[in-house]
């Protein structure tokens, strides 16, 4: 999760899911796995208590997030598509106006208009 290539905007996230179900979760945030299941609290307290894995879990925010993020940042992000916009009159249900304008945009990035 990222807006921006700065590390201290970046947040690294592995979930871990069996039957569309999330059961372990690790967070650069946090620092550490947290499970959400029987299953997943045993898988968190094992990994939590391997100084290896964590440490490489941790460092991913470094080592992948902010590789990828100026990848992504630089080729997508900075990105923009013009709107389409369609304008067209129509006649209100009810009310007092005899007709109103309707204005339509698809299909643009970023959404904001």
């Amino acid at each position: 999760v990222f807006n921006s290539t700065e590390l201290k905007d970046i947040e690294f996230i592995r979930s871990y899911y069996y039957n569309r179900l999330e059961f372990v979760r690790f967070s650069s945030s946090v620092g550490k796995f947290v499970g959400y299941t029987e299953f997943g609290v045993k898988n968190a307290e094992y990994w939590n208590n391997n100084p290896s894995v964590l440490a490489a879990m941790r460092a991913q925010k470094e080592t992948y997030c902010k590789h990828n993020s100026e990848i992504y940042y630089t080729n997508v992000l900075t990105k923009s598509v013009k709107p389409s916009v369609r304008l067209h009159s129509t006649t209100p249900p009810g009310g007092h106006h005899p007709a109103m304008l309707v204005c339509s945009v698809y299909d643009f990035y970023p959404k904001q208009i």
